[in-house]
């Protein structure tokens, strides 16, 4: 699992993610986001569509190795929701049950 080290900006539906500068905004807006909610997002939309387990998480955004307490994930995760919440209705970072989460779309 790699990180987003390729772009310097992503517009997404109705999200800008600036990943150089770290900032993400919607309609001009900043979401202010800390820097372990941002690594959680830039590994979520990486692999957008697609279930990234909680030790990948810790792993590939976090650069902890995977020691099976992975709570710490699920935490940041709810943070990262709690800011994103209702800002769009055409994504979502979705729970996997039994396998952690991913950012869907919402066509």
């Amino acid at each position: 699992m790699g990180m987003h080290s390729t772009y310097t900006a992503t517009h997404y539906k109705d999200l800008n993610i600036d990943w150089q500068a770290r900032a993400v905004t919607r309609h001009g807006e900043d979401i202010l986001l800390t820097p372990q909610e941002f690594a959680l997002l830039q590994v979520l939309f990486d692999h957008r569509g697609q279930a990234v387990s909680r030790g990948d998480l810790l792993h590939t955004a976090w650069g902890y190795p995977c020691i099976g307490i992975t709570r710490t994930v699920d935490v940041h995760v709810k943070r990262l929701r709690e800011k994103l919440e209702g800002v769009s209705d055409k994504w979502e970072v979705k729970t996997v049950w039994g396998v952690g989460y991913k950012f869907e779309t919402k066509e």
